[in-house]
């Protein structure tokens, strides 16, 4: 019989000792310098989540826009631009000579007092005019801008010369 009770306190103090084991790599868990980190662990099991993450520059491009001839006979000239943008923005839109006015004008190469009268209009297919200055517009598609300028005809005496206008387009996020 004592060979049983030996036996019996040997497996006993076994079985205590490697809960002890135990209990101290799971009191460590988790701490600076532990074994484990069981802190995401519950009774039903374990759960993480990864994150997934793409980033995508904002940008934009201006296509088209080519030079706009007018006309000594007078008349209106058009010029088609595309805008490219992957987000909203904001449409900047001015002329060298008369900055945000559609009422301007081409100058005289040599005089800028010397002007021919102009008037500019912007559309944009399918949203109608677009008014001088800043904008607001959706982007995340090619909006297609039209730039349509006139001019009166030009008088027998009018100065001989090149004149000319820029129209300036800028993109802002």
């Amino acid at each position: 019989m004592s060979t049983l009770i030996k036996t019996a306190m040997a497996v006993l103090f076994a079985g205590t000792c490697s809960s002890a084991i135990y209990a101290t790599e799971a009191e460590t868990a988790g701490k600076p310098g532990g074994k484990h980190n069981w802190n995401n662990c519950t009774t039903l099991g374990c759960e993480k989540d990864i994150p997934i993450k793409l980033e995508v520059p904002k940008k934009c491009e201006i296509k088209g826009g080519s030079a706009i001839e007018l006309s000594k006979a007078g008349g209106t000239k058009t010029s088609n631009y595309t805008v490219r943008s992957n987000t909203h923005y904001v449409l900047n839109i001015t002329t060298a000579n008369n900055g945000t006015n559609a009422s301007t004008y081409v100058k005289h190469e040599d005089d800028g007092t010397v002007r021919i009268p102009t008037t500019i209009t912007t559309t944009k297919t399918g949203g109608g005019a677009i008014a001088w200055g800043s904008s607001n517009h959706d982007g995340l598609a090619d909006d297609v801008y039209t730039v349509s300028v006139t001019n009166s005809a030009v008088a027998p005496f009018q100065r001989a010369g090149t004149y000319s206008d820029t129209y300036k387009i800028k993109v802002f996020y």
